[in-house]
């Protein structure tokens, strides 16, 4: 249980930048809209996890959107709480809690997308001084949950477009390689299928019905996680 932690740990932590929206697009369609999945590690039920997409809100004076990603599992807790620029859909802050084990901890990042900056402060219960990572970046540093809904994109989903990826911990790219089929809430589902190089993380999106993300996964050499959706509300 603990390396299936630690592998969902690391995997809500990064992922990719994509190409901004285009004309006409507008996220606030997706206002509302909570996906619900079934997180599984070797084949087998390690948890549950939600996405919704809040609305408006208003932090340090900015207008922003606001995502909230919640995870459950056996002894674990984790829940984001994920404010975004209303133009580009970057990230500007996340505020994180986790509970694993007992063990809380407080995590605050905070991104200064003009300076290629993100500040991440955790908190440890019982400690008396949090611990302080400064990352610095060539470009703008994304989200997973911030891509996953940027690259709703109509105009991005062309099978063999790619992305760069500017994480926080490295740099990688993602492709659109192909569209097949695939099972989830109960439908079948004609969906584009991305992997990154190197081959870190596997996403679909359905080609229809809102590009909804309905499976995100992070390989591993042994177990790995898988998010698969088993509930859709708008």
């Amino acid at each position: 249980m603990k390396k299936i932690i630690f592998l969902f740990i690391l995997f809500t932590l990064c992922l990719v930048p994509a190409q901004a929206q285009s004309a006409g697009f507008s996220y606030d369609q997706f206002i509302g809209e909570t996906i619900t999945y079934r997180i599984k590690s070797l084949g087998v039920k390690a948890g549950d996890a939600t996405l919704s997409f809040d609305g408006s809100a208003s932090i340090d004076g900015k207008d922003v959107y606001v995502l909230t990603f919640k995870a459950t599992a056996m002894n674990f807790l984790d829940v984001e709480k994920i404010y975004v620029d209303k133009k580009d859909f970057y990230p500007i802050r996340v505020d994180r809690d986790l509970n694993i084990g007992g063990s809380k901890e407080k995590i605050v990042e905070s991104y200064d997308q003009e300076n290629f900056v993100v500040i991440i402060e955790k908190t440890v219960e019982g400690k008396d001084a949090p611990e302080k990572t400064v990352i610095k970046k060539e470009d703008r540093i994304d989200n997973i949950y911030c891509f996953i809904y940027r690259v709703r994109n109509k105009n991005s989903f062309k099978v063999g477009n790619s992305f760069k990826m500017n994480l926080p911990t490295k740099d990688v790219s993602v492709k659109i390689a192909k569209k097949r089929k695939i099972k989830a809430a109960g439908k079948r589902y004609w969906a584009y299928y991305l992997h990154t190089v190197p081959a870190q993380y596997r996403l679909w999106f359905t080609e229809s019905d809102g590009e909804i993300p309905i499976r995100i996964d992070k390989p591993a050499a042994f177990g790995g996680t898988s998010m698969l959706m088993t509930e859709y509300k708008k």
